[in-house]
C-alpha cells in the first residue's frame, strides 16, 4: 500500500468519527440511541487499532501513531 492509501483510509475513518460526534450532539437521544452510538464509537476505535496493527505488520515503516492521529479519534482510547 502507498501513503495515499493510508491517507484515504484515515480520512474515511475520521469522517465516520465526525458523523458519530454530530449524532451525539442531540439532546434528544434516547437511552437506546446513546447505547448504539457508544457501540459505534467503541467499534470504530477497535477497528482502527486492529487496522493500524495490520498495516504496521505489512509495512515496517508505517507510523501507527501518525495514522491514529489522522483518524481523529480519542487518542487515550487507542493506546
Amino acid at each position: 500500500m502507498t501513503r495515499k492509501d493510508y491517507v484515504l483510509i484515515a480520512d474515511t475513518i475520521a469522517q465516520f468519527s465526525r458523523d458519530i460526534a454530530i449524532d451525539s450532539d442531540s439532546e434528544y437521544l434516547t437511552d437506546r440511541a446513546r447505547a448504539i452510538r457508544d457501540g459505534e464509537r467503541d467499534a470504530l476505535v477497535t477497528l482502527t487499532q486492529r487496522l493500524a496493527d495490520q498495516l504496521r505488520q505489512d509495512n515496517p515503516s508505517f507510523d501507527r501513531k501518525r495514522f491514529i492521529d489522522a483518524c481523529q479519534l480519542d487518542a487515550e482510547r487507542l493506546a
